[in-house]
């Protein structure tokens, strides 16, 4: 029964059109939380669960090596199965309390930019090996345009249009929008796809914008665009914090640094809520008060 009832709620999540990574990461997560809900018991069951074994799962999992953002991400799973079961009247109130973060925890503590990147970035842009090539591409736009790994995923050729200079994304649960590209980076763009990529391709056909020598000419996995990034920081020694989210923290932080509207940003990134974007106004509150001074007539 608990088994159906996890597979029923994750077939709810598919037709709402939700990203089949996010899908497996929620049955993973749910999978955790029954695991810590039977140890011990010879049978458990979700419709036994409290405030009080969700507050000892809560600190269970604080007690691992993870981050806030991680933390918050397991306890919302957990929260948002058992408001499905009492939208489905399985259950008639939701027995755990929204899981709380504040919003600074969500942001690294140190954000990566253009200048952090400095020679090896240069290496690799001119590297002689095809998938450094494209592994170039790939983070050149994930910082020109702030995207988020399933968007690099989901990119396809069609997608780039040179003569406006933008890229159309694909984002969570299907919505769609319009992301200028900066010059510089629409230019490696179309080197990359005009010289890079019919050599990965190895005389195979897809519509797909970044795909993988090994798979033979197939759209990049997921996780394989997680692994180029971790090959080249061991290579050329980048940040930790290079990763596809982390470029696009520095996206949102550069833009607003340099006097951007929250507004503007929010809707390059596709945030759903203003407030997700206001999050990075608390890493430059110099430069905000800087702005505010000159542009704001009471200042």
């Amino acid at each position: 029964m608990e088994e159906s009832l996890v597979n029923e709620f994750l077939e709810s999540l598919r037709l709402k059109g939700r990203n089949p990574t996010t899908i497996a990461e929620y049955r993973w997560n749910l999978a955790e939380y029954a695991d810590y809900l039977s140890a011990g018991a010879s049978a458990f069951s979700f419709f036994d669960a409290s405030s009080e074994s969700f507050a000892a799962y809560t600190q269970a999992v604080k007690r691992k090596n993870i981050s806030h953002k991680t933390v918050y991400k397991k306890l919302h799973v957990v929260h948002a199965f058992y408001e499905w079961l009492k939208e489905t009247g399985r259950i008639l109130l939701n027995p755990l309390p929204k899981p709380k973060i504040t919003p600074g925890q969500c942001l690294p503590r140190r954000v990566p930019c253009a200048v952090v990147l400095g020679n090896a970035y240069r290496k690799l842009r001119e590297s002689p090996k095809l998938p450094e090539q494209r592994d170039y591409a790939v983070i050149d736009l994930a910082y020109s345009c702030g995207l988020r790994r399933c968007e690099l995923h989901g990119l396809n050729v069609g997608d780039i249009s040179p003569d406006d200079g933008t890229v159309r994304v694909r984002g969570k649960r299907g919505k769609e929008r319009v992301v200028p590209v900066g010059k510089t980076t629409l230019g490696d763009l179309q080197h990359y796809i005009y010289h890079v990529r019919p050599k990965l391709l190895k005389g195979g056909t897809t519509d797909a914008l970044f795909v993988s020598w090994m798979a033979g000419g197939k759209r990049m996995h997921l996780y394989s665009i997680n692994a180029a990034f971790r090959r080249l920081r061991k290579r050329y020694g980048f940040d930790r914090s290079l990763v596809p989210h982390g470029l696009r923290h520095a996206f949102a932080t550069d833009l607003i640094r340099n006097g951007a509207p929250v507004q503007d940003v929010s809707e390059m990134l596709g945030h759903a809520k203003l407030e997700t974007t206001q999050i990075y106004t608390r890493l430059y509150p110099v430069d905000l008060k800087r702005h505010h001074e000159k542009y704001h007539p009471r200042s």
